[in-house]
Protein backbone atom coordinates (compact mmCIF):
# COMPACT_ATOMS: atom_id res chain seq x y z
CA UNK A 1 0.00 0.00 0.00
CA UNK A 2 1.03 3.32 -1.01
CA UNK A 3 0.35 6.49 1.14
CA UNK A 4 -1.46 9.13 -0.68
CA UNK A 5 1.21 11.92 -0.91
CA UNK A 6 -1.82 14.59 -0.99
CA UNK A 7 -2.97 13.05 2.66
CA UNK A 8 -3.34 15.40 5.53
CA UNK A 9 -2.89 14.30 9.22
CA UNK A 10 -6.32 15.08 11.35
CA UNK A 11 -6.03 17.92 13.35
CA UNK A 12 -2.52 19.19 11.68
CA UNK A 13 -2.96 23.03 9.72
CA UNK A 14 -2.75 22.45 6.32
CA UNK A 15 -2.24 26.38 5.32
CA UNK A 16 1.06 26.95 2.99
CA UNK A 17 2.12 29.03 5.63
CA UNK A 18 3.00 26.53 8.01
CA UNK A 19 3.77 24.11 5.49
CA UNK A 20 6.77 26.14 4.07
CA UNK A 21 7.59 26.87 8.30
CA UNK A 22 7.48 23.06 9.03
CA UNK A 23 9.98 22.91 5.30
CA UNK A 24 12.36 25.26 6.79
CA UNK A 25 12.51 23.76 10.16
CA UNK A 26 13.45 20.32 8.32
CA UNK A 27 16.08 21.89 6.39
CA UNK A 28 17.78 23.80 9.22
CA UNK A 29 17.40 20.50 11.24
CA UNK A 30 19.38 18.86 8.51
CA UNK A 31 21.83 21.61 7.95
CA UNK A 32 22.28 23.30 11.36
CA UNK A 33 25.67 24.85 10.61
CA UNK A 34 24.57 25.44 7.04
CA UNK A 35 21.57 27.37 8.58
CA UNK A 36 24.01 29.04 11.24
CA UNK A 37 26.57 30.32 8.60
CA UNK A 38 23.96 32.11 6.26
CA UNK A 39 22.53 33.67 8.93
CA UNK A 40 26.15 35.24 10.29
CA UNK A 41 27.22 36.22 6.65
CA UNK A 42 23.57 38.13 5.94
CA UNK A 43 22.51 39.08 8.83
CA UNK A 44 25.12 39.22 11.05
CA UNK A 45 27.78 40.97 8.64
CA UNK A 46 25.12 43.14 7.34
CA UNK A 47 25.27 44.65 11.01
CA UNK A 48 29.05 45.00 10.58
CA UNK A 49 29.78 46.55 7.94
CA UNK A 50 26.89 49.66 8.30
CA UNK A 51 29.71 51.88 9.59
CA UNK A 52 31.57 51.19 6.64
CA UNK A 53 28.67 51.51 4.41
CA UNK A 54 28.13 54.42 5.80
CA UNK A 55 31.51 56.45 5.40
CA UNK A 56 32.17 55.14 1.80
CA UNK A 57 28.92 55.16 0.14
CA UNK A 58 27.05 57.41 2.42
CA UNK A 59 29.19 59.95 3.81
CA UNK A 60 27.91 59.12 6.83
CA UNK A 61 30.31 58.75 10.09
CA UNK A 62 28.70 56.52 11.58
CA UNK A 63 30.07 55.04 15.73
CA UNK A 64 31.56 51.93 15.08
CA UNK A 65 31.05 50.66 18.65
CA UNK A 66 27.26 50.08 18.63
CA UNK A 67 26.94 47.87 15.57
CA UNK A 68 30.24 46.03 16.31
CA UNK A 69 28.60 45.39 19.49
CA UNK A 70 24.93 44.60 17.97
CA UNK A 71 26.58 42.41 15.87
CA UNK A 72 27.51 39.84 18.08
CA UNK A 73 23.68 38.94 19.75
CA UNK A 74 22.09 39.44 16.66
CA UNK A 75 24.22 37.87 14.43
CA UNK A 76 26.14 34.86 16.19
CA UNK A 77 24.02 34.51 19.83
CA UNK A 78 20.58 34.61 18.32
CA UNK A 79 20.82 32.04 15.74
CA UNK A 80 22.78 29.80 17.83
CA UNK A 81 19.73 29.92 20.54
CA UNK A 82 17.14 29.59 17.43
CA UNK A 83 18.67 26.39 15.64
CA UNK A 84 19.69 24.86 18.80
CA UNK A 85 16.50 24.87 19.88
CA UNK A 86 15.20 23.74 16.75
CA UNK A 87 17.54 20.85 16.17
CA UNK A 88 17.98 20.01 19.95
CA UNK A 89 14.88 20.82 21.71
CA UNK A 90 14.78 22.17 24.94
CA UNK A 91 16.94 19.95 26.89
CA UNK A 92 19.54 21.03 24.39
CA UNK A 93 19.28 24.96 24.77
CA UNK A 94 19.04 24.05 28.41
CA UNK A 95 22.59 22.46 28.20
CA UNK A 96 23.99 25.13 26.05
CA UNK A 97 22.97 27.89 28.35
CA UNK A 98 24.37 25.71 31.18
CA UNK A 99 27.93 25.96 29.52
CA UNK A 100 27.45 29.12 29.00
CA UNK A 101 27.03 30.06 32.47
CA UNK A 102 29.19 27.75 34.08
CA UNK A 103 31.68 29.35 36.65
CA UNK A 104 33.37 26.78 38.67
CA UNK A 105 36.76 25.43 37.39
CA UNK A 106 39.73 25.55 39.27
CA UNK A 107 41.61 28.66 39.99
CA UNK A 108 44.59 27.67 37.43
CA UNK A 109 42.19 28.13 34.57
CA UNK A 110 41.18 31.52 36.07
CA UNK A 111 44.53 32.56 36.53
CA UNK A 112 45.73 31.23 33.22
CA UNK A 113 42.79 33.47 31.45
CA UNK A 114 43.41 36.59 32.89
CA UNK A 115 47.09 36.53 33.36
CA UNK A 116 48.12 34.36 30.42
CA UNK A 117 47.76 36.42 27.80
CA UNK A 118 49.49 39.79 29.76
CA UNK A 119 52.21 38.17 30.89
CA UNK A 120 53.38 36.38 27.64
CA UNK A 121 53.29 39.37 25.43
CA UNK A 122 54.58 41.39 27.85
CA UNK A 123 57.36 38.88 28.23
CA UNK A 124 58.15 38.96 24.07
CA UNK A 125 57.66 42.96 24.25
CA UNK A 126 60.40 43.41 26.88
CA UNK A 127 62.16 40.82 25.22
CA UNK A 128 61.97 42.45 21.61
CA UNK A 129 62.05 46.04 22.40
CA UNK A 130 62.91 46.60 26.06
CA UNK A 131 61.21 47.71 29.16
CA UNK A 132 58.47 50.02 28.91
CA UNK A 133 59.88 53.98 28.74
CA UNK A 134 58.04 54.95 31.71
CA UNK A 135 57.03 52.16 34.65
CA UNK A 136 55.84 54.39 37.71
CA UNK A 137 53.34 52.40 39.75
CA UNK A 138 50.76 55.03 39.19
CA UNK A 139 51.51 54.61 35.36
CA UNK A 140 51.50 51.01 35.78
CA UNK A 141 47.97 50.96 37.90
CA UNK A 142 46.40 53.15 35.47
CA UNK A 143 47.81 51.12 32.39
CA UNK A 144 46.47 47.63 33.98
CA UNK A 145 43.75 49.34 35.93
CA UNK A 146 42.09 50.97 32.88
CA UNK A 147 43.76 50.08 29.89
CA UNK A 148 43.49 45.75 30.46
CA UNK A 149 40.95 45.29 33.23
CA UNK A 150 38.12 47.71 32.66
CA UNK A 151 38.38 46.50 28.65
CA UNK A 152 38.59 42.96 29.80
CA UNK A 153 35.39 43.49 31.26
CA UNK A 154 33.75 45.72 29.16
CA UNK A 155 34.70 43.21 25.98
CA UNK A 156 34.27 40.05 27.58
CA UNK A 157 30.75 40.97 28.93
CA UNK A 158 29.68 42.50 25.44
CA UNK A 159 31.30 40.63 22.62
CA UNK A 160 33.82 38.09 23.45
CA UNK A 161 31.13 36.04 25.90
CA UNK A 162 28.43 35.63 23.42
CA UNK A 163 30.85 35.26 20.40
CA UNK A 164 32.39 32.54 22.42
CA UNK A 165 29.16 30.91 23.40
CA UNK A 166 28.14 30.57 19.13
CA UNK A 167 31.33 30.03 17.80
CA UNK A 168 33.33 27.19 20.34
CA UNK A 169 29.44 26.10 21.98
CA UNK A 170 27.73 25.87 18.56
CA UNK A 171 30.05 25.33 15.73
CA UNK A 172 33.61 24.12 16.95
CA UNK A 173 31.70 21.61 19.55
CA UNK A 174 29.41 20.18 17.10
CA UNK A 175 32.24 19.71 14.80
CA UNK A 176 34.56 18.19 17.10
CA UNK A 177 31.72 15.65 18.11
CA UNK A 178 31.73 14.38 14.05
CA UNK A 179 35.60 15.01 13.07
CA UNK A 180 37.35 15.37 15.91
CA UNK A 181 38.79 18.26 17.97
CA UNK A 182 41.84 19.40 15.81
CA UNK A 183 39.89 19.18 12.30
CA UNK A 184 37.15 20.95 14.35
CA UNK A 185 39.21 24.30 15.27
CA UNK A 186 40.96 24.24 11.48
CA UNK A 187 36.57 24.45 9.99
CA UNK A 188 35.80 26.73 12.31
CA UNK A 189 39.09 28.83 12.05
CA UNK A 190 37.82 29.58 8.67
CA UNK A 191 34.36 31.80 8.71
CA UNK A 192 35.70 33.09 12.41
CA UNK A 193 38.82 34.51 10.35
CA UNK A 194 35.92 35.78 7.42
CA UNK A 195 34.39 36.98 10.29
CA UNK A 196 36.83 39.95 11.14
CA UNK A 197 37.23 41.30 7.30
CA UNK A 198 34.84 44.38 8.29
CA UNK A 199 37.49 45.46 10.81
CA UNK A 200 40.13 46.35 7.79
CA UNK A 201 38.40 46.80 5.25
CA UNK A 202 38.75 50.28 4.33
CA UNK A 203 42.63 49.58 4.04
CA UNK A 204 44.44 49.02 0.94
CA UNK A 205 43.47 46.01 -0.69
CA UNK A 206 46.76 44.23 -0.19
CA UNK A 207 46.75 45.25 3.83
CA UNK A 208 43.41 43.44 3.50
CA UNK A 209 44.78 40.95 1.88
CA UNK A 210 47.72 40.49 4.01
CA UNK A 211 45.43 40.25 6.83
CA UNK A 212 43.05 37.64 6.00
CA UNK A 213 45.64 35.09 4.86
CA UNK A 214 47.73 35.63 7.87
CA UNK A 215 44.36 35.21 10.34
CA UNK A 216 43.60 32.77 8.37
CA UNK A 217 46.90 31.22 9.79
CA UNK A 218 46.76 31.93 13.04
CA UNK A 219 43.07 30.82 13.66
CA UNK A 220 43.46 27.13 13.50
CA UNK A 221 46.53 27.24 16.39
CA UNK A 222 44.37 30.12 17.96
CA UNK A 223 41.00 28.26 17.79
CA UNK A 224 42.67 24.90 19.47
CA UNK A 225 43.89 26.54 22.77
CA UNK A 226 40.44 27.73 22.61
CA UNK A 227 39.36 24.09 21.89
CA UNK A 228 41.29 22.97 24.96
CA UNK A 229 40.42 25.46 27.34
CA UNK A 230 36.92 24.34 26.52
CA UNK A 231 37.33 20.61 26.62
CA UNK A 232 38.98 20.80 30.05
CA UNK A 233 37.02 22.78 31.72
CA UNK A 234 33.19 22.99 29.88
CA UNK A 235 33.01 26.32 30.60
CA UNK A 236 32.34 28.62 27.89
CA UNK A 237 32.48 31.72 29.88
CA UNK A 238 36.07 31.06 30.40
CA UNK A 239 37.12 30.53 26.93
CA UNK A 240 35.42 34.00 26.46
CA UNK A 241 37.58 35.23 29.17
CA UNK A 242 40.67 34.09 27.30
CA UNK A 243 39.48 36.06 24.21
CA UNK A 244 38.53 39.47 25.93
CA UNK A 245 41.86 39.10 27.51
CA UNK A 246 43.49 38.82 24.52
CA UNK A 247 41.88 41.24 22.81
CA UNK A 248 42.68 43.77 25.82
CA UNK A 249 46.20 42.88 25.94
CA UNK A 250 46.88 43.19 21.93
CA UNK A 251 45.08 45.85 19.57
CA UNK A 252 42.62 46.92 21.86
CA UNK A 253 39.06 46.25 20.83
CA UNK A 254 36.22 49.00 19.90
CA UNK A 255 36.33 50.04 24.05
CA UNK A 256 39.74 51.30 23.65
CA UNK A 257 43.54 50.90 22.76
CA UNK A 258 44.97 47.09 24.44
CA UNK A 259 47.70 46.73 27.27
CA UNK A 260 50.80 46.54 25.28
CA UNK A 261 49.58 49.93 22.94
CA UNK A 262 49.05 52.13 25.93
CA UNK A 263 52.86 50.41 27.34
CA UNK A 264 54.28 51.38 23.91
CA UNK A 265 52.86 54.06 22.24
CA UNK A 266 52.66 54.52 18.38
CA UNK A 267 55.08 51.04 18.21
CA UNK A 268 52.63 49.03 17.45
CA UNK A 269 53.22 46.24 19.71
CA UNK A 270 49.92 44.72 20.26
CA UNK A 271 49.39 42.83 16.95
CA UNK A 272 51.59 40.17 18.18
CA UNK A 273 49.53 38.79 21.17
CA UNK A 274 46.89 36.78 18.79
CA UNK A 275 50.15 35.03 17.13
CA UNK A 276 51.52 34.42 20.38
CA UNK A 277 48.30 32.43 21.45
CA UNK A 278 48.38 30.58 18.17
CA UNK A 279 52.18 29.39 19.08
CA UNK A 280 50.77 28.32 22.72
CA UNK A 281 48.38 26.65 20.51
CA UNK A 282 50.79 24.78 18.76
CA UNK A 283 52.19 23.42 21.94
CA UNK A 284 48.77 22.85 22.90
CA UNK A 285 47.92 20.29 20.09
CA UNK A 286 51.71 18.83 20.57
CA UNK A 287 51.02 18.26 24.26
CA UNK A 288 47.74 16.87 23.92
CA UNK A 289 48.51 14.98 20.59
CA UNK A 290 46.16 16.80 18.73
CA UNK A 291 43.40 16.14 21.57
CA UNK A 292 43.09 19.38 23.00
CA UNK A 293 41.43 17.52 26.02
CA UNK A 294 38.64 16.33 24.13
CA UNK A 295 35.94 13.34 25.28
CA UNK A 296 32.86 12.59 23.50
CA UNK A 297 30.21 15.24 24.81
CA UNK A 298 27.10 13.63 26.05
CA UNK A 299 25.44 16.31 23.35
CA UNK A 300 27.15 13.94 20.60
CA UNK A 301 25.41 13.29 17.68
CA UNK A 302 25.16 9.61 18.40
CA UNK A 303 23.29 10.85 21.50
CA UNK A 304 21.51 14.03 20.66
CA UNK A 305 18.13 12.95 21.30
CA UNK A 306 16.29 12.42 17.49
CA UNK A 307 13.73 15.25 16.72
CA UNK A 308 10.07 14.11 16.68
CA UNK A 309 9.42 13.02 12.68
CA UNK A 310 7.86 15.31 10.77
CA UNK A 311 4.35 15.03 9.67
CA UNK A 312 4.23 17.24 6.35
CA UNK A 313 7.32 14.72 5.55
CA UNK A 314 5.84 11.75 6.11
CA UNK A 315 2.84 12.65 3.68
CA UNK A 316 5.18 13.70 0.99
CA UNK A 317 7.52 10.24 1.01
CA UNK A 318 4.82 8.16 1.97
CA UNK A 319 5.41 4.25 2.84
CA UNK A 320 5.61 1.14 0.75
CA UNK A 321 4.83 -2.42 1.53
Amino acid sequence: MTIDSTARLPGKSTTPGRSRFEGVKARIRRHPLGAFYVWFFTVGQAIAFTPVIGRTQLGLDLPTLPFLVAATPIGLLLPTMVITSITDGPAGLRALRRRALTFRAPLRWYAFAVAGAPLIALAATVAKSGPPAETGATMWGSVIAVGYLLQLVLVLVTVNWWEETAWMGFVQARLQERHGPMRAAAITGVPFAFGHVSLVIEDSPSTVITFLILLLIISIPFRALLGWVYNSTASLFLVGLVHAAANATGVGSAFGTGLLDRLYPGAGEGGITIPLLAVVGILVIAGTRRRLGHRPSPWSSATRPTPAPDPEHITRTGDQS
